[in-house]
């Protein structure tokens, strides 16, 4: 029996220990759109009157997290001019970017979930010699909204950094601000 208290206390001082090293986190929550990221992240909002356009950066990190958010309603029919308008410039871009410094470069397909739903992507790998990084870019039609999440790295920071990212394509949640909550009924 003494050997099962103690083995309880030990999962239990794990589990202290585990919640004592989280990092606390801020929301991000406007227009419509909220996310949550570590207080120890900087966010750079710059949204326009068509695009919500967040980039989270870390001083001591080369890993940029980006979150564009277009306004306007967007239904699954239109989903492909969304994706031409906003994700393969952006595709196009990193890889323009790439070349540019020398890398090797290539464009992988590539998938995660953002809000809970599947999201298409594409991975733009890029080689420096002995270093490798990447640009993966990702989209989906989240609450009538195109979102697209953007992770920008070294490999080997970005798999550090894993766990911010997750906080962040997990977490975020659209929510229609014109929407008028329906009323309770009263007792």
């Amino acid at each position: 029996m003494t050997r099962i208290l103690q083995l309880v206390a030990g999962i239990v001082v794990c589990c202290v220990l585990a919640t004592a090293q989280t990092p606390e986190s801020k929301n991000f929550s406007k227009d419509g759109l909220s996310f949550d990221y570590p207080a120890s992240w900087q966010l750079l909002d710059d949204s326009n009157s068509d695009l919500q356009q967040i980039t989270l950066s870390k001083a001591d990190s080369d890993v940029k997290i980006g979150v564009f958010v277009h306004k306007g309603r967007t239904t699954p029919e239109k989903m492909a001019d969304a994706k031409k308008a906003l994700v393969d410039p952006l595709i196009a871009g990193n890889a323009k970017q790439f070349a540019a410094t020398g890398a090797k470069t290539e464009q992988v397909p590539d998938s995660t979930e953002i809000a809970g739903l599947k999201a298409e992507g594409t991975s733009v790998n890029a080689s420096f010699g002995n270093e490798t990084g990447a640009a993966k870019i990702y989209w989906a039609l989240v609450g009538q909204r195109f979102v697209v999440l953007t992770l920008f790295g070294p490999d080997k920071e970005l798999k550090q950094r894993a766990a911010v990212w997750d906080l962040v394509r997990t977490s975020l949640k659209i929510v229609d601000p014109k929407a008028v909550p329906a009323a309770s009924p009263k007792p």
